[in-house]
């Protein structure tokens, strides 16, 4: 929310700013994912945790000094890939900790637990955040971001245990090494997932509607960020309404799907979603209203809770086990490398082409892909069909 509203002071009616935003945020996960789990599987994962937090605290600290010699975004945007770059190993470390912290058997409430809290401080952080920033100014709000990761890193040292969180070998480790074998295990999962899907038609739907997410998203991010913004003239607190109505449709949607999924065709629920959010990208643009785009905002959050649950479930019934993590694996970047593609894409074409026609575009491109998904869907053999 803070760069939200430093884009709209010194980038007012450039949606491009939003694009370069996105790129920052996106870029370190694409270049680091390959390998970031070797540098965790081999150090504290408290101290690296404690240590991401500090330094994101000091980066976000002195953000505005360099804004205030330099007069810029552009000395933000390497501030804000080190940031996230930071983000990567402290996402990493994160999830790798829990098991460390309960018994096995409390595994899935204490998963619940932070999923659950996640969706809450996003919430806050959206729509509570952008009010914040609307009263304090961007200034103060970067003061007050630094100040809650200092504490998170404070919070982290607190976890346990020091030695709950040490590796389990530590000698003999050549991070060189490491990193080229990790680089190549990566280059054989892509290797892995090109063969599927020249063969597994499932896993070729699928992959059609992992696109749809992170392409929806980039558009969010870009151009619907910025006409809440700006050409709504609602700021950052409407950015931040608008982001937490996505986040309400969400939380919605994962609830539905929890009660009733197992009731439904799980690529039908693809299918008609996709058409959902296709039908909204073409018709929206005709009903130029703040109120029709945040019920859309809502109704997209659910789409998207249906669309991601169902993708994961059938990866997770139709790709066999040995391969299954890779698979994830590689899905999360293509999910990165597509959002990180279609974010530039609109910042490029946005400087010659009105928001309303980008959000046309965005929903033909939403129709070939639901298109050729009805295609592969119809090509399933049907006894592998009707269990999907």
């Amino acid at each position: 929310m803070v760069i939200v509203t430093l884009i709209g002071v010194m980038a007012p009616g450039r949606i491009s700013a939003f694009s370069e935003f996105s790129a920052t945020f996106t870029l370190p996960v694409i270049i680091l994912s390959p390998f970031v789990g070797v540098v965790i599987d081999h150090g504290n994962k408290k101290l690296i945790m404690f240590r991401c937090h500090l330094i994101q605290s000091v980066l976000i600290f002195i953000t505005p000094a360099f804004i205030f010699f330099t007069h810029s975004l552009t000395p933000v945007w390497f501030l804000i890939v080190l940031f996230y770059s930071l983000e990567v190993f402290n996402n990493t470390s994160r999830n790798s900790v829990v098991p460390e912290l309960v018994e096995y058997n409390d595994l899935v409430p204490a998963n619940s637990v932070i999923i659950t809290l996640s969706r809450i401080a996003t919430f806050v952080g959206m729509v509570g955040g952008g009010y914040l920033i609307s009263v304090l100014g961007w200034r103060l709000g970067f003061y007050a971001d630094a100040t809650t990761h200092f504490i998170a890193g404070a919070l982290a040292l607190g976890m346990g245990a020091n030695i709950l969180f040490e590796p389990e070998k530590k000698l003999g480790f050549s991070i060189t090494k490491e990193i080229k074998k990790s680089l190549r295990l990566f280059g054989d999962d892509i290797n892995k997932l090109l063969k599927l899907l020249m063969k597994d038609r499932v896993v070729i739907f699928v992959m059609l509607s992992v696109f749809v997410l992170p392409f929806t998203a980039a558009t969010a991010h870009t151009v619907l960020v910025f006409m809440v913004q700006q050409q709504f003239n609602l700021g950052t607190a409407g950015v931040g309404i608008f982001g937490g109505i996505i986040g309400l449709g969400m939380l919605l949607g994962a609830l539905l799907m929890g009660y009733f999924g197992k009731k439904f065709c799980r690529s039908k629920i693809i299918l008609y979603n996709l058409t959902i959010l296709t039908v909204f990208f073409l018709l929206g643009p005709f009903f130029p209203n703040v109120i029709v785009l945040y019920l859309i905002a809502f109704v997209s959050g659910v789409v998207f809770s249906f669309i991601g649950i169902a993708q994961d479930t059938m990866l997770q019934e139709d790709v066999i086990k040995g391969i299954r993590g890779r698979i994830f694996a590689t899905k999360e970047f293509i999910i990165n490398l597509t959002f990180l593609i279609s974010a530039i894409i609109f910042g490029i074409i946005a400087k010659s082409i009105a928001p309303y026609t980008i959000i046309r575009m965005a929903g033909v491109v939403l129709l070939l892909i639901l298109i050729i998904a009805l295609i592969v869907y119809r090509k399933i053999p049907d006894e592998l069909r009707s269990r999907l």
